[in-house]
């Protein structure tokens, strides 16, 4: 499991200080794309080798509301791939360690150059299984 904390921001907000819940949707991305560049094979790189992840499917429970200056901590954990697409369990946290949001999330590859949908290149597949062996 990879985990990413940071704190939440004043814009993040609504006016009670509460984090809208658009910005989960946000914080989900941010941990996944520092998780690639941990990795060693980063968002900016996969870009550059014409690599982008549609988002298949998206489902997220919101459980409890962090608000601004809280310091929260978003998790991602592999849970299924097939080489055609990867879903991921995440979770947002709040400094107590209480669950905000909970979610999964199913991703697809696909070429950016010719927008067709691909299977996983071997070098990012070969990162995401040696990912899944460590869980």
């Amino acid at each position: 499991m990879y985990s990413y904390s940071f704190p939440v921001r004043y814009y993040e907000a609504d006016p009670m200080g509460i984090v809208h819940h658009s910005e989960y949707v946000r914080y989900f991305e941010c941990c996944r794309n520092n998780w690639l560049d941990d990795c060693g094979y980063g968002v900016a790189e996969c870009a550059a080798d014409n690599i982008v992840f549609p988002v298949a499917k998206l489902d997220m429970r919101y459980k409890y509301s962090a608000r601004f200056g809280d310091v929260v901590t978003v998790t991602t954990e592999i849970e299924e791939f097939t080489g055609a697409r990867i879903t991921m369990h995440q979770q947002v946290l709040n400094a107590e360690g209480k669950l905000c949001v909970d979610g999964h999330i199913t991703l697809g590859f696909m070429n950016s150059k010719t927008g067709m949908v691909m299977r996983c290149p071997e070098k990012l597949a070969a990162i995401i299984e040696k990912e899944l062996n460590k869980q």
